[in-house]
């Protein structure tokens, strides 16, 4: 339903009594309103809550009622309430609440029908409720098997039975086979202990066609407070239940999805978007929903190549290609694009879905996958063959000194593999954090430092910062991953007893590169060990487990960066990492 549109200079023409609020505080009444509400003036009205002016036992039905209609839940919703009017005697009345747009904004508007005259010298209302956007029947609670003796004309439309039809029957006739025990029970039940109630029912059209069916009992009372009559509202629930449906599936697959997704309207605006969008983008669901795509152009791409595009997909054809987007940061990355048309019943384009995949993304998880089955493969082979060794000696050798040898082999051995374990947990890391373009400062990786110098009290760091610790880093997970990496191995590693490292950090000639240099006093590391890293062979780990090595190297290139072990001899190691700086 499209909301009307109404501002200060153009009010609606109606003599119903009515009010527009925005999260229940009234901006607008007009004059048959105030008199019902007993005002004198619209500034006993304007800015108070519209709940003040109804008795506090409808307060929670009521909220809930709005709640739902902000939340484009549904598009009208009404029901009976006293009325607490400013000036006069309480009132029975029918408030009937949809959307509407507001000086370009959306607003409630609530439409008061008065029905107490007509409630104590019945017959009911007609004309006026006829007018409400939702089916409405009234049932005689005095009579058996409360007949209905009200149906307007909306609920005809919405089931399909004439008005003659329905009158004089019990509103069951709607149900069928299909029809669910526990939601039909529990109305039952409330209008037993006559109390308000709403369910969604499995209901049925005359022409025998299913739809979802809300709905909303109220009582009815008369003047000595016993119920004469329930007030009913049918809303046809089955658009919501199959969007709110396919919503539901389509988003918790989308969140879980390791690429991008968004979603935008006809025009092209952002509706949805996925987590993966939010890492990869560095925009946040916030930033981005509302704006244009374009806020990923990166004119990479000339103007034709997105007029191609969008004659494409408003054509209702798939668009498959690869382009350059821009992230919030600046940088510049990759992806292979499907965007796919959406349409409804009636074949009108409604929306396009978007998946974007990095194009280096299965390259690099392929190679890293490589890494992790070739060093696994060596490490836990050597290992085990080690363990089965000794494991033999054992048996044939009962409290020998080699039997003492082999079991601290065994123990070492186990440790090793215990280590190796810990070190391939952070390889997940790699993947999960890749496409992370959220900006860190240097300020911050200082502060990371600082840490791990507390975690590793017998190491003494050098730290000197020559750089402005304003200046940003992209993906401060993995440049945390690898400078966690480079310290532990000149602790663990360290065949002294003052393991020392020092830590440079400086931006030469202020250009467009951090410069993180990490200079340990080890043993070393061998050339040709890290050789076979660089080139993506398998190492001869002789060097630990060999994975700390790789996640250094492999977490630094991963962010664009790169790695130099300009020194190894016998005195100490010297990383130098160079980290693009993310320009503002």
């Amino acid at each position: 339903m499209t909301p009307p549109t109404a501002t200060d200079d153009t009010i609606p023409a109606q003599k119903d009594p009515f009010v527009v609020h925005d999260d229940g505080a009234v901006v607008y009444a007009n004059d048959t309103c105030l008199s019902l509400l007993g005002s004198e003036s619209p500034d006993e009205v304007i800015g108070e809550q519209l709940l003040s002016f109804v008795c506090e036992r409808y307060h929670e039905t009521l909220a809930e009622q709005f709640h739902r209609l902000t939340a484009d839940d549904a598009d009208a919703l009404g029901m009976v309430v006293e009325l607490k009017p400013l000036h006069g005697s309480p009132a029975r009345i029918v408030i009937v609440t949809s959307p509407v747009e507001w000086n370009e904004t959306t607003m409630l508007q609530s439409t008061l029908l008065d029905i107490s005259q007509q409630l104590a010298a019945e017959p009911l209302i007609e004309q006026a409720i006829d007018a409400a956007p939702v089916g409405i029947t009234i049932a005689d609670a005095r009579k058996t098997d409360e007949p209905l003796v009200y149906v307007s004309e909306e609920f005809a439309e919405l089931t399909g039975y004439a008005v003659e039809e329905a009158l004089g029957q019990n509103c069951r006739f709607l149900q069928g086979e299909n029809t669910r025990e526990k939601p039909v029970a529990k109305l039952r039940a409330a209008i037993d202990a006559e109390e308000s109630v709403s369910v969604v029912l499995r209901n049925y059209r005359a022409d025998g066609s299913m739809f979802w069916n809300r709905v909303t009992i109220t009582p009815i009372t008369g003047t000595d407070g016993t119920v004469t009559h329930f007030l009913g509202y049918q809303e046809d629930a089955s658009e919501m239940k199959l969007y709110q449906r396919e919503k539901s599936i389509f988003e918790k697959h989308a969140d879980a999805a390791p690429y991008a997704m968004f979603i935008t309207d006809r025009e092209g605006s952002i509706q949805y978007v996925n987590p993966a969008f939010e890492r990869t983008t560095g925009y946040t669901a916030e930033e981005a929903i509302g704006q244009n795509p374009r806020l990923l152009k990166s004119d990479q791409q000339g103007e034709g190549f997105y007029e191609q595009l969008w004659e494409t997909i408003t054509a209702g054809e798939v668009w498959t290609s690869e382009l350059t987007n821009r992230a919030k940061s600046g940088e510049l990355y990759q992806v292979k694009q499907t965007i796919v048309p959406i349409e409804n019943e009636y074949e009108e384009i409604t929306h396009f879905v978007a998946i974007e995949r990095d194009i280096s993304e299965t390259e690099f998880a392929e190679q890293l996958f490589d890494v992790i089955n070739r060093v696994l493969r060596h490490n836990l082979r050597t290992s085990i063959n080690v363990i089965d060794g000794y494991a033999d000696i054992l048996e044939d050798n009962v409290d020998t000194p080699t039997t003492v040898a082999a079991a601290e082999s065994i123990t070492e051995r186990t440790e090793a593999l215990k280590q190796l374990s810990e070190k391939t947990s952070h390889l997940r890391e790699l993947i999960d954090n890749r496409d992370n373009r959220h900006v860190v400062d240097l300020a911050t990786v200082t502060e990371y430092i600082d840490a791990c110098q507390r975690e590793y009290p017998e190491l003494t760091v050098d730290l000197s910062v020559t750089a402005d610790e304003r200046v940003g880093m992209k993906n401060g997970a993995l440049l945390k991953l690898a400078i966690k990496e480079a310290i532990e191995n000149a602790v663990a590693h360290n065949d002294t007893d003052n393991p020392q490292i020092d830590i440079t950090i400086d931006r030469p000639d202020g250009g467009d590169e951090i410069s993180i240099e990490l200079a340990d006093n080890g043993p070393g590391i061998p050339n040709e060990e890290w050789d076979v890293i660089v080139a993506n062979q398998e190492t001869p780990l002789r060097h630990a487990s060999g994975i700390g090595l790789w996640l250094i190297y492999w977490g630094i290139t991963a962010l664009g960066g790169t790695v130099e072990l300009t020194q190894s001899t016998a005195h100490g190691s010297t990383f130098i990492f160079r980290v693009p700086v993310v320009h503002e």
